[in-house]
């Protein structure tokens, strides 16, 4: 979906919605700040939603930070398999001779 081909890809765009993520969350915490020094209720109420609204995009960029590190798992275990797959083999092939 994102073209992501190697590692260093997939970190890149892993920072990125880190950085998002980071950005979301501080106008998030700014709405709740703003929410708990207002005087009038309807101002409150206001903040409050305000902060609600960021909540689903954060959610989102959670789950997609996840993926990237579940895909990053995957890929290295991937490695290590063929690594020792290949170690195998190559002393498999020095035992015969």
């Amino acid at each position: 979906k994102n073209k992501i081909e190697d590692i260093t890809q997939l970190d890149s765009y892993q920072e990125n919605k880190q950085d998002e993520l980071d950005y979301l969350i501080k106008q998030r915490q700014q709405c709740y700040y703003y929410r708990r020094n207002s005087k009038d209720e309807d101002e409150k109420e206001m903040w409050s939603t305000k902060a609600k609204e960021f909540t689903p995009q954060i959610k989102s960029l959670r789950f997609e930070i996840k993926s990237c590190k579940r895909i990053r798992e995957r890929s290295i275990q991937k490695d290590i398999e063929k690594l020792a797959m290949k170690k195998i083999k190559q002393r498999e092939s020095r035992d015969e001779r």
